[in-house]
């Protein structure tokens, strides 16, 4: 039997601070858009793209995601949900969204800007370098699941 397992992985710009929420339940739940821009080489001519993706938090994580503001830089791992709606004219149209397990902010180089009691992934200059504490890293994480 094959496994097969819906795990979609994530790094990006928050393109404003999320929205919050509450379910019937009383859960909160913040949703927000994350932005990956990368640059393309066509006919000798540099251009950018940017793919706007749906992220959904839920309970202690929506409360944890209201912590972030618009440009915050995340790695975010979650699984790739579709759900049907039906838009103002009455058509069944389909919402693609990341429901998020776990994120973390990363860090800027001088860690100018970063949100206080939200942990931060190293800096890209420094992750081939392995942290003293490695190990306590991950236990840290209060969110990941």
């Amino acid at each position: 039997m094959t496994v097969q397992e819906n795990l979609f992985h994530l790094a990006g710009h928050l393109a404003a601070r999320p929205t919050l929420r509450s379910l019937p339940s009383g859960m909160p739940v913040a949703n927000a858009r994350l932005g990956q821009t990368y640059r393309l080489s066509r006919n000798e001519l540099p251009a950018e793209h940017t793919n706007w993706f749906s992220l959904v938090f839920y309970g202690d994580l929506a409360t944890l995601a209201m912590e972030l503001d618009k440009g915050a830089n995340l790695y975010v791992e979650g699984s790739f949900d579709q759900r049907p709606m039906t838009d103002q004219h009455g058509h069944k149209r389909y919402v693609y969204e990341v429901t998020v397990h776990k994120f973390f902010r990363i860090a800027r180089p001088s860690n100018e800007g970063a949100t206080p009691g939200l942990p931060s992934l190293p800096s890209t200059e420094s992750l081939n370098d392995e942290p003293d504490n490695a190990d306590q890293v991950v236990e840290s994480v209060p969110w990941a699941i």
